[in-house]
């Protein structure tokens, strides 16, 4: 059985009877399996880059560290940011879990702490507490390192 409608000029059948089409998943963050695997693997690179580039950093030229926050590249603290978070959240298990309950996340945000202080560091420009700073976020990165399976690059 046909119904027309007429919106606005226009007709439009449709049918009076439906016939429902399946539903298919969208393959999101919570399809898990492949989709995680993928994920590790898309964001293992900027890691690897913007960590290599952070370890590279020497602490007491502020010239440099200044360099590293100010880039928007691959390597910098901005790409680094972003891809270092989704790596850790990448390692869900269970798509009910939280994220900010993940070890990853956890360890993740506690580097992005140590890195809140050395900006605020360098903003005062004090070379000593850069230093500081510089140094407890790089252990802090360390135990990242661990939790998201990048240990060749964990002293």
């Amino acid at each position: 059985m046909w119904a027309c409608s007429c919106i606005f000029g226009i007709s439009i059948a449709t049918s009076a009877t439906t016939t429902p089409t399946p539903a298919f998943a969208s393959g999101g963050a919570t399809a898990g399996g492949a989709y995680l695997l993928s994920a590790k693997q898309r964001y293992n690179k900027r890691v690897l880059s913007g960590v290599n580039s952070f370890l590279g950093l020497d602490a007491r030229d502020v010239n440099q560290v200044a360099a590293f926050f100010a880039s928007p590249d691959e390597g910098a603290w901005e790409d680094l940011s972003a891809a270092g978070y989704l790596l850790a959240n990448a390692f869900r298990t269970s798509s009910t879990k939280a994220p900010d309950n993940l070890p990853s996340v956890k360890k993740w945000k506690a580097f992005s702490r140590d890195i809140d202080l050395l900006k605020q560091s360098l903003a005062k420009k004090d070379g000593e507490k850069i230093f500081a700073a510089y140094k407890s976020a790089k252990e802090k990165l360390y135990a990242y390192l661990v939790e998201v399976e990048l240990t060749s690059l964990a002293p």
